[in-house]
């Protein structure tokens, strides 16, 4: 018998449901794009990619390690630059939300 609440916690894990999956948002993202902020818009999809980085990995610290230091808020949770370095910096930085 399967358990409500878990088969949900796992269906909005995986995504899909009212939302774009990560994987599905950045594959269509063409790479000139990624440090254009579009009209109207506050980020960058780099910005944003990197704030998403940031932040699970502050929480997934967090929970491992209680002597964890929290970057600064709210500076510490946003990348110094508007684009990325290079395509293997966006790469690294999609590798490390998937993981």
């Amino acid at each position: 018998m399967s358990d409500p609440v878990r088969d949900q916690v796992v269906s909005l894990l995986r995504g899909g449901n009212a939302h774009v999956k990560f994987e599905d948002a950045i594959a269509r993202l063409p790479a000139k794009l990624r440090g254009i902020k579009p009209e109207g818009a506050e980020h960058t999809a780099w910005e944003l990619l990197e704030h998403l980085r940031i932040a699970q990995s502050d929480i997934v610290e967090f929970s491992r390690d209680a002597k964890h230091k929290s970057p600064s808020w709210p500076e510490g949770y946003w990348p110094k630059t508007a684009k990325p370095s290079s395509d293997a910096a966006w790469k690294k930085s999609v590798a490390a939300v998937k993981k």
